[in-house]
């Protein structure tokens, strides 16, 4: 039986890096990324570290954007990229015109990818885009990225941990999951109405250290601060109001109880949390280390909570307060 074709855009980067490493034993994998990042692994100054072993050399098939063509033919597009998405899916999907189209596999974070993904795939093929499948995933474990000594170094834990939900198209997905499950990932698999919620759900994990990393401190010293802690809380309790406004739930995963956690964040008051900060930074913390964390995406953090607010009606003062501080941190760099 032929395996799985498998085209994974974001090679080099930190989550496309790591799905195409853990995968290409078990399907036929094509890593597609940047000239910069092709030129890094074709000079062998690409390694993927797993916890607590050594560095192994990232040596797999890899092609440039410009090569992607629609002789490839994969089953499954899997986008490893930052947002926005619309650009990527129409830059690959223009090529399936006419052709048998691959099932789109989205993995970023934020609530604005899956409609993001819809509207582009509308655009590209109209009332034909209703029956492509659409996977949507959301992977939980952290994955650090660093240089040293000329050479990248993508860094991450095992098992890896994801969630998964069939978005949109007819059949299921029972063989993909089978082939993560053969691939020794944990796999959470969630019900076609629930695939807004998984987004919903991701993003109350994603916000949590925001606030802290507006400040330029991760989430164990910013915890620390009660102002700081209080603000944390402010921006959940925000973000649960404009989701339940919004018609959304959260979703318990295996590890990481997020309905129970935003029940807790909204219905207690700040002032009976404050005791446990020190509690929840290291319980929160445990596999991010004393880095804060990343500001690139804030747009599809609190500025999504602010642009859901405002579409819906709620204000959300502290999510924008957090918002406009972390572009102004940016802006700075």
């Amino acid at each position: 039986m032929d395996k799985t074709k498998i085209v994974i855009i974001g090679i080099g980067g930190r989550t496309g890096t790591m799905f195409v490493y853990e995968l290409e034993s078990f399907a036929d994998v094509l890593g597609v990324g940047k000239e910069t990042d092709i030129e890094i692994i074709r000079q062998k100054k690409l390694f993927v570290q797993k916890k607590d072993k050594e560095p192994e050399l990232f040596n797999v098939k890899v092609i440039k954007d410009s090569d992607f063509n629609q002789e490839i033919n994969p089953d499954i597009i899997f986008l490893a990229t930052k947002n926005p998405v619309s650009p990527v899916i129409k830059y690959y999907f223009e090529k399936f015109k006419g052709e048998r189209i691959p099932i789109l596999f989205l993995s970023q974070n934020g609530i604005e990818a899956l409609e993001d993904s819809k509207k582009a795939l509308e655009e590209i093929f109209n009332e034909k885009a209703k029956d492509i499948k659409i996977i949507r995933a959301v992977l939980f474990n952290p994955i650090d990225q660093k240089k040293q000594n000329g050479n990248t170094y993508i860094k991450y834990s095992l098992p890896i941990r994801i969630a998964l939900s069939k978005a949109q198209g007819q059949t299921d997905i029972k063989e993909l999951v089978e082939l993560f499950k053969e691939s020794g990932f944990e796999i959470s698999e969630f019900p076609q109405k629930e695939a807004k919620n998984l987004e919903f759900s991701k993003l109350f994990l994603n916000l949590i250290g925001m606030v802290s990393a507006s400040h330029g401190l991760s989430i164990k010293a910013g915890f620390k601060n009660k102002e700081i802690f209080k603000e944390e809380v402010g921006s959940l309790k925000e973000y649960v109001k404009v989701v339940k406004a919004a018609g959304g739930r959260f979703l318990n995963f295996p590890h990481y109880q997020v309905r129970i956690l935003s029940t807790m964040f909204n219905l207690i008051p700040t002032i009976f949390l404050l005791p446990f900060r020190t509690f929840l930074a290291k319980l929160i913390s445990k596999e991010r280390g004393e880095k804060p964390k990343v500001l690139d995406e804030i747009n599809y953090y609190n500025g999504a909570v602010v642009k859901l607010g405002e579409k819906i009606g709620i204000k959300t003062p502290v999510n924008k307060r957090v918002y406009e501080r972390a572009l102004e941190k940016l802006n700075r760099v």
